[in-house]
């Protein structure tokens, strides 16, 4: 019991110093577009208007506006409509990625217990594409990839942002977000993030998790100049005279990074350095088998490849597999982010408000993000604990849900405590929610996301927002109802 106090003052004491940090003039300075911005004390000042961004969840903006004032106690000083716009056009976007991050930062130098992974900080990279207000002004601004529909602005039906994310896997939240124009690479982003990492870990063992497309020479050079551990899904083409040589499903390769090869190195002198010292650079590659059903219904099994310099010692094959299976968790809050936070819903067609509603909502995120990392480390030790004194072990292990903790502190008034800047109130809402802890838990079963057609639905689904195969499969007319159909 002593534990999960300390666990909810330590959550009150980090929540309390970073919503101080939102209200300080190092924030205003930045959260200015202009230098005339936000000079004098008005209704909605800067500090208002962050929190508006990041605790937006109504459907309109009359009932939002409404909400707004009274989770913070002002009904009574509530603005138009009008006013509202106008105070966002003021706010820099650059203010909330500044926010992010020192979010990470201080979560790091904080009290609150860093969940590892035996002794490694266990960080995931992976972008996406966010959707913006379609205007002809975010067409210019945003961009758009070509292809064989799409060649002029006039082809453009819908606009996109290029976003990347750095995230913690085994605390939940995001380290960076980065929001770029459509057109953009990710592989600049992962670059940018890891070189900003460098102020979390210091001289802490890292492993680096990320997808096909992060597998390049010049991407685990740099890990090896960080001095990062990795595990990378890589592509069929990569290394594939190396790979063809492999007697076992999991050996080392080496691979000679020429000097014409280093001349593709763009985005890091470093990798270049690195390679110059050592031309020869060495992989652990893993080879595992993964059986699935594709789009026909049909079962297809192929090989994944893993790259990782992790030692056998260390990590055998298994537990290399194991390790990108955690990845998952970004695509989880990439998820969670774009249907139950509804981060493509905006209020205004402005460019610069698009990016402040996106960044507000990955805010919100991390710091629910946290709080069910420290609940969900609770649960754990009241199932070994229930071990311990002999009585029956739980069938399931259970976690927090994400979008029920979500409701729970909106419901519980965890804006208005922000905007106080008091301790003791957001350690009593903390309070409040651990203590419906068993309410809001969901067990983890086995094979819980297979075959979900062949179902009768009662409503027909809602598709602006829920745009999961899995969950929300394909539904076609059956004897007179809705049934879920194969993907």
């Amino acid at each position: 019991m002593n534990d999960v106090v300390k666990k909810i003052s330590d959550l009150s004491d980090f929540l309390a110093d970073f919503s101080r940090l939102l209200s300080s003039d190092c924030i205003r300075n930045l959260a200015r577009t202009r230098t005339s911005d936000f000079t004098r004390n008005r209704n909605m000042n800067f500090f208002k208007m962050i929190l508006y961004f990041i605790f937006r969840c109504r459907k309109t903006t009359n009932e939002e506006l409404g909400n707004f004032y009274s989770s913070i106690c002002q009904p009574d000083m509530r603005i138009s409509k009008q006013a509202l716009f106008k105070a966002a056009g003021k706010l820099n976007p650059n203010v909330l990625t500044f926010a992010i991050r020192e979010f990470a930062s201080r979560f790091y130098r904080s009290s609150l217990p860093v969940k590892l992974f035996d002794r490694y900080h266990v960080i995931a990279e992976d972008g996406s594409y966010n959707e913006i207000p379609y205007a002809a002004i975010n067409i210019f601004d945003f961009h758009f990839p070509e292809s064989k529909k799409v060649r002029s602005p006039g082809d453009v039906n819908v606009v996109h942002s290029q976003a990347s994310g750095l995230y913690d896997v085994m605390n939940g939240f995001f380290l960076n977000y980065t929001l770029k124009r459509a057109d953009y690479s990710e592989i600049p982003l992962a670059f940018k993030h890891l070189y900003e990492s460098r102020e979390y870990f210091r001289d802490s063992p890292v492993i680096y998790l990320a997808d096909r497309y992060y597998g390049s020479a010049e991407i685990i050079s740099f890990l090896e100049h960080m001095g990062y551990f990795y595990v990378i899904r890589g592509k069929k083409n990569f290394y594939k005279k190396e790979i063809a040589s492999m007697r076992s499903d999991d050996e080392w390769i080496s691979v000679n990074v020429d000097k014409t090869w280093r001349k593709r190195f763009r985005f890091s002198p470093e990798s270049m350095e690195e390679r110059e010292a050592t031309p020869l650079m060495r992989i652990r590659v893993v080879k595992r088998k993964v059986t699935y059903i594709d789009s026909r219904g049909e079962e297809k099994c192929e090989t994944t490849l893993l790259f990782t310099n992790l030692p056998e010692e260390e990590a055998s094959s298994d537990l290399v597999a194991y390790l990108y299976t955690l990845r998952w968790n970004i695509e989880s809050s990439y998820k969670n982010c774009k249907e139950i936070l509804e981060l493509e819903r905006f209020f205004s067609a402005d460019g610069d408000m698009a990016r402040c509603s996106i960044l507000g909502k990955i805010i919100f995120h991390n710091i629910c993000g946290i709080i069910s990392s420290q609940m969900n480390a609770f649960l754990d030790e009241m199932g070994k604990e229930s071990v311990r004194i002999g009585k029956k072990e739980n069938r399931h292990a259970y976690k927090i849900n994400l979008s029920q903790l979500q409701k729970t502190l909106r419901d519980n008034g965890l804006l208005g405590a922000v905007f106080s800047r008091k301790r003791k109130r957001i350690e009593e809402i903390i309070m409040s929610t651990f203590l419906i802890i068993h309410k809001i838990k969901v067990p983890i079963r086995p094979n819980r996301h297979f075959k979900r057609w062949g179902r009768v639905l009662t409503t027909p689904p809602g598709y602006r927002f829920r745009i999961d195969g899995r969950n929300h499969p394909k539904v076609k007319r059956f004897k007179g109802c809705l049934m879920t159909t194969a993907p």
